[in-house]
């Protein structure tokens, strides 16, 4: 998460790169590094438009995605850099017709709010009581993104070396309760309501790369589910994410052992085809083209052949 967003000169997919180019019927792009910054640029062969890239979104696992600045606004590039093409295509969610013109060749503007979220969710600090001073954001996402400001917590326990009082002057989302806890990771990651309130209908696969929305289609979460189903009980947001299957396999046995929860008195059924490596079954790889990645989805459930 620390690698998030960055500056679009301080990007380590564009300095190792230099430059990018793609066409489309009727259009020619750059992205270009050079000293003085990152340069995005469409031309029809007839005339030119260009703009600043100035921050790139995404770590890089997948690929990234650039913030150009024009006329005084933001704008999310059209194109993207996709890791598994080592190239530029079609930023998700943009018109895959060729644009009008070289301006709107360039991205899609980003309203007010829109800029808000985007840059909420990939640095820290770029918004204050609702407003965006992107000049003051932390690149990624650092401590404070989550737990709030630290400088009181800070001096609370420096001065007091209070174990009462000095936790409470931070926020910690381990005390949040489970659907809290799930909305909590949700509001970068995308949440049921997100999904159902803000997102077209017609997205298909590509839900799948909302990994809030799909643990909560899950039948194991909710008010019939059970309440250690949350992103923590797996992933330690403090970690880099562990790629390897195996590693999930005793999250999974801690609940799907046979035997009775001490709170519920309820035994949780086991597998009756493995007890390794159950996220390959019960949570599929799905391939989204249009991100040119797969994305594991979160939707736990027994998966049935059609």
């Amino acid at each position: 998460m620390n690698h998030a967003g960055v500056r679009a000169a301080e990007s380590e997919v564009l300095k190792s790169h230099g430059q990018f180019t793609f066409h489309e019927p009727g259009l020619s792009y750059s992205l270009t590094r050079a000293p003085e910054g990152v340069t995005f640029s469409a031309s029809d062969g007839a005339s030119d438009s260009a703009a600043p890239a100035v921050w790139a979104f995404g770590a890089g696992e997948y690929g990234q995605t650039y913030i150009l600045e024009t006329n005084g606004a933001y704008a999310e590039g059209r194109l993207s850099y996709f890791t598994r093409l080592d190239a530029l295509d079609i930023t998700p969610g943009q018109a895959s017709k060729t644009p009008h013109g070289v301006d709107e060749a360039l991205g899609k503007k980003l309203d007010p709010e829109t800029a808000r979220l985007c840059f909420g969710c990939h640095t820290t600090g770029a918004v204050t009581s609702k407003k965006l001073e992107s000049e003051k954001a932390t690149p990624g996402v650092t401590c404070e993104a989550c737990h709030g400001p630290g400088a009181s917590h800070v001096a609370a326990m420096r001065e007091r070396d209070d174990e009462e009082e000095g936790p409470a002057t931070i926020l910690n989302p381990k005390r949040l309760s489970p659907a809290d806890s799930v909305d909590f990771c949700g509001a970068c990651h995308r949440t049921w309501a997100d999904v159902a309130i803000e997102m077209p209908t017609n997205m298909g696969v590509a839900l799948v790369r909302f990994q809030p929305y799909r643990l909560e289609q899950s039948r194991c979460w909710g008010k019939s589910g059970d309440a250690r189903i949350t992103c923590m009980a797996c992933h330690d947001p403090h970690q880099p994410l562990v790629h390897q299957l195996s590693a999930y396999d005793g999250k999974c046995l801690a609940c799907h052992s046979g035997l009775p929860d001490a709170k519920t008195h309820v035994a949780i059924k086991i597998c009756k085809v493995g007890t390794s490596n159950c996220a390959s079954c019960h949570m599929p790889k799905v391939e989204v083209p249009e991100a040119h990645a797969t994305f594991t989805d979160h939707n736990i459930r027994v998966v049935r052949q059609k």
